[in-house]
């Protein structure tokens, strides 16, 4: 690993800090892309850039000193050392940078949803770097392990290198939400019967898989806290994924009357020729009927 690429006097030069640079290039790339084939101004590209950073920023690091409140106190000082108590908390992050969005898309008259969908995209590829830098500085690996295993700086034992497969899930859907931005309005079940499409089925779609790669990963992890018997990373994943299918159906031209009705006339519940459901409980009656009257003969 190589936390430190190089240190001059009283300049040092940390890969985590040049990968994170280089996260910011692309992500704001990938924005600027895909907010101007939507029409957005420059001039409020920049500005959403600016300001979605900055609050992620703020309310990431402002998550972790209150998860980690015994290591800062109140010290402003302690607070604001980033290089010397380096930490921040993504999920934290994730909502301090929406309600940032939210905010300004509201100022500048914004469809949020459709501003979103960039968003995610460029956050995805922003991760993914994010995760490379993290392998490189050597931090946020996973448990110990005896296979595939790397002894990374302050840990004595092999562990298992969860950073590549985190930076490999969010390559993954960086490729597919750059794909599908096109392709989603014409997919029927997404469709169902209105005439156009409405727009978050990026931004759904990107916290469904986020919660189950969170789920995934926390089993990979040391644990060291719980939430009522249960690591914190599952309660986050389960909420995440729970959120973005909730999301995709209401943003989807789906009703739920319609859905029900489909749903009772395939497998509702009745005698022989009333769909699946009834046809198993009816060979379940005949059988314990036959079996009655075995015994009583």
């Amino acid at each position: 690993m190589y936390p430190v690429l190089f240190s001059l006097g009283p300049i040092t030069l940390y890969s985590f800090g040049l990968f994170a640079f280089f996260a910011f290039l692309f992500g704001s790339f990938v924005f600027w892309k895909r907010g101007r084939e939507a029409n957005l101004t420059e001039e409020d590209l920049f500005d959403g850039i600016i300001l979605v950073t900055i609050c992620g920023l703020l309310a990431a690091r402002f998550t972790y000193i209150l998860l980690h409140f015994q290591r800062f106190g109140f010290s402003l000082l302690h607070w604001l050392s980033f290089v010397g108590i380096p930490g921040f908390t993504f999920y934290g992050g994730l909502v301090g940078g929406g309600i940032a969005l939210w905010l300004t898309g509201r100022h500048k008259r914004w469809s949020f949803f459709s501003v979103a969908d960039i968003v995610v995209t460029s956050l995805s590829i922003v991760q993914a770097i994010g995760w490379l830098g993290a392998l490189f500085s050597g931090f946020g690996y996973g448990r110990e392990t005896t296979r595939l295993g790397i002894v990374f700086p302050g840990s004595t034992s092999p562990r298992f290198p969860t950073q590549v497969l985190w930076m490999l899930g969010f390559v993954l859907l960086f490729i597919f939400l750059w794909k599908v931005e096109q392709r989603y309005r014409t997919f029927d079940w997404y469709r169902g019967k209105k005439a156009g499409t409405q727009t978050g089925f990026l931004t759904f779609t990107y916290l469904t898989v986020l919660g189950l790669l969170q789920l995934f990963f926390a089993q990979l992890q040391e644990a060291r806290v719980y939430w009522f018997g249960v690591v914190p990373e599952i309660w986050i994943g389960c909420l995440l994924m729970v959120t973005g299918i909730i999301g995709l159906y209401w943003r989807s031209g789906r009703e739920v009357s319609d859905d029900w009705s489909q749903l009772k006339a395939r497998f509702k519940f009745g005698r022989a020729g009333g769909g699946r459901i009834g046809k198993l409980f009816e060979r379940l009656r005949i059988g314990t009927m036959k079996k009655k009257d075995h015994h009583e003969n």
